[in-house]
């Protein structure tokens, strides 16, 4: 799990300065980071998300009690999840092939590592992220995309669909 050990540091620092996730007012929040890798020429994508928010989800999704720690079912249905609510399109076309790494529980928070290959010649990402939107229709979804040196941020909601970012 290279990509998890990639970011420790990164996720430690967000783990911490994010203690307490929006809450306030039934409001819910969740983080995505979707970056470029030069060196294995991978796109990785880190989500994080309130734990509990995606227990009540997965447990809504298969009709029984999820529990992220001590689960069987957990990595399947978190996977199977992700590919539903969350995907990825270079230049318009079909879905890139986002393979499930694994994912991380650090109470409150789990996050959840996926990669695909870096889609060379595109110019354009699109993004569809409506995770948790079906459990709580006040989620709110930040995507950062860093491609180089550049970052780009786009915000989701329940009544979004697909927004793009550029990679020239």
């Amino acid at each position: 799990m290279a990509l998890a050990r990639r970011h420790a540091v990164f996720l430690a620092a967000s783990l911490a300065a994010l203690r307490s996730p929006v809450k306030a007012d039934g409001a819910h929040a969740a983080f995505t980071i979707i970056e470029h890798n030069p060196r294995t020429q991978m796109l990785e994508v880190i989500h994080r998300i309130v734990a509990l928010d995606l227990e009540i989800a997965l447990t809504a999704r298969l009709g029984k009690a999820i529990r992220l720690e001590n689960d069987p079912d957990v990595e399947s249905a978190f996977s199977s999840y992700l590919d539903d609510y969350f995907h990825i399109s270079a230049d318009g076309d079909q879905r890139l092939p986002l393979q499930w790494v694994g994912h991380e529980v650090f109470a409150p928070t789990v996050f959840a590592y996926q990669e695909a290959p870096w889609p060379k010649e595109a110019t354009h990402l699109s993004i569809f992220n409506h995770v948790l939107t079906d459990a709580h229709p006040t989620q709110i979804n930040t995507v950062n995309v860093t491609v180089g040196n550049r970052t780009q941020t786009r915000m989701f909601s329940e009544a979004d669909g697909i927004q793009s970012v550029s990679l020239e």
